[in-house]
């Protein structure tokens, strides 16, 4: 019980230097102008779809003039019927304007949490505060977690008042937002949010320096990002035609991003954008079984950084 008063302790303290955090500061300052920039253009790619003008007479219909101008024959525009509603288009632009924050949030929040946990840990060990640490007699796993519980924390309320901020300016303007989209969206900040944490907690007890730090931050979130595509499809030609699919999805579920990225799809049911080869996605997703393997695959990966980064803390300590 003595202990865990203590990880809380440790927990509130790390909470009270990341909120003081310029780095945070400014991230969240970003989410908020991003946020902003894609409401604004999601409006603005309705009113740019161009509409179907047809003319003719209302008692008789259309009426096709060929290339003619219409008005030689004295004839109107008439009503398109399948024009939505402004509230509609509205809805529409704040579902396209929040989908551009998902891609954005796959892209942004890793490097942001690789750097802001990374950098937590190596300026503990520039200032001593690491050494002072072993003076306490304490389990170095509850240093490890009280900066994940912290860095966690942090960023979430950082993104909560960058994209709470975005929800307010919808609700006052009275625009609606489908739930399947805000929910999806929600639990994507999240997950990445705590995979990456913890990802960061490995970079910050290898590194010694903040320079070494914020190159091998870099590193991941690159190799993640760009050159993880480059070698699936290199190792996928070297793999039976009958055992593609399997060692793909298995691939997929290996890179955290992609996991989110198809997750998401196949929850705003877009899974038709991967073709037919693979209706596997909705037959996993129809059954829970995709949640559930992804889930699993990020909880074994969080397990392993905290053992691997308890392991060098300890050595280098």
């Amino acid at each position: 019980m003595n202990k865990l008063k203590k990880l809380c302790f440790m927990t509130m303290h790390e909470l009270r230097l990341l909120l003081r955090s310029k780095w945070l500061l400014n991230f969240t300052i970003l989410f908020i102008a991003m946020a902003a920039l894609f409401f604004f253009y999601g409006l603005k790619s309705i009113d740019s779809n161009p509409t179907e003008v047809k003319y003719g007479l209302e008692s008789i219909g259309e009426i096709d003039t060929g290339t003619v101008d219409p008005s030689y024959f004295g004839l109107e525009e008439l009503p398109n019927e399948d024009e939505q509603s402004a509230e509609t288009n509205k809805s529409v632009g704040y579902n396209r304007a929040i989908a551009m924050l998902m891609n954005l949030s796959l892209w942004l929040i890793p490097i942001i949490s690789l750097i802001l946990g990374a950098n937590s840990i190596i300026a503990d060990k520039e200032d001593g505060r690491l050494a002072l640490y072993k003076t306490y007699q304490m389990p170095y796993i509850y240093y490890l977690i009280s900066k994940f519980i912290a860095l966690c924390l942090s960023l979430i309320a950082s993104l909560g008042i960058a994209y709470g901020s975005f929800g307010i300016i919808i609700s006052i303007v009275g625009g609606e937002i489908e739930t399947s989209f805000l929910l999806t969206f929600l639990i994507l900040n999240i997950l990445l949010v705590t995979t990456f944490s913890a990802m960061s907690l490995l970079i910050g007890a290898v590194s010694v320096t903040r320079m070494q730090g914020l190159s091998l931050a870099l590193f991941i979130w690159s190799f993640f990002v760009f050159v993880y595509e480059f070698i699936v499809f290199t190792a996928i030609d070297w793999i039976p035609y009958t055992q593609k699919l399997k060692s793909i999805l298995v691939f997929v579920l290996l890179n955290p991003i992609e996991s989110i990225r198809v997750w998401s799809i196949e929850k705003l049911n877009a899974n038709y954008i991967f073709g037919p080869e693979f209706l596997i996605l909705e037959e996993w997703a129809n059954n829970g079984i995709l949640t559930n393997y992804i889930l699993l695959t990020f909880i074994i990966m969080i397990i392993i950084t905290f053992i691997v980064s308890n392991q060098l803390i300890k050595r280098k300590g």
